[in-house]
């Protein structure tokens, strides 16, 4: 009886320890991108989330003919939120200021409620906008007493270069630029 051989196939264990190590090099290269990246994506998400629900606001008090509230929230996504005049990191609210006194009563209507961000963002309001952000029936940006205010509030996140300011004209108009220009 003869038997035949078949030429051995596959890999040999050298072969798979040069492929595994040249593999992790690469992969630990590509991770710094990767985390930059993954950071970028979430200030852009943070600063988009923020923007509609400034543009929310200003187009409720349009439509409602009433004023409208945003106002930074710690319990934010509780059945009775209310503005507690802390960090919007912590989260916010937007709501219908029915008797206009500038803050959010157990009888004013709450049309949005954002959850609180990761420990690692930071936002930094003018003192106009610590409090609230305010919308007039027009649209316009004011204060509780009518009077018109502009600012600005910034968003950054630590670890990452990338910063966000969110300005608020007086007519109401909302924009984002890169922090700084």
């Amino acid at each position: 009886m003869s038997s035949t051989r078949h030429p051995q196939t596959g890999f040999s264990l050298l072969e798979l320890v040069i492929t595994l190590a040249i593999s992790a090099i690469l992969v630990g290269m590509a991770m710094p991108s990767l985390q930059s990246f993954m950071g970028d994506s979430e200030m852009t998400a943070t600063s988009n989330e923020f923007v509609y629900a400034l543009q929310t606001a200003r187009s409720e008090a349009i439509k409602r003919a009433r004023p409208v509230g945003m106002c930074p929230s710690r319990n934010s996504m509780t059945v009775t939120p209310s503005c507690t005049g802390a960090d919007y990191a912590g989260g916010w609210i937007v709501f219908v200021d029915t008797d206009g006194n500038g803050s959010r009563d157990a009888d004013d209507e709450v049309l949005l409620q954002a959850e609180p961000r990761s420990t690692a963002f930071s936002f930094t309001a003018d003192t106009v906008f610590a409090q609230r952000v305010y919308f007039g029936e027009a649209g316009s940006s004011i204060n509780p007493a009518g009077v018109p205010l502009s600012g600005t509030i910034d968003i950054s996140r630590a670890g990452n270069a990338e910063q966000r300011t969110i300005r608020v004209a007086a007519n109401g108009r909302i924009t984002t630029k890169p922090a700084g220009s």
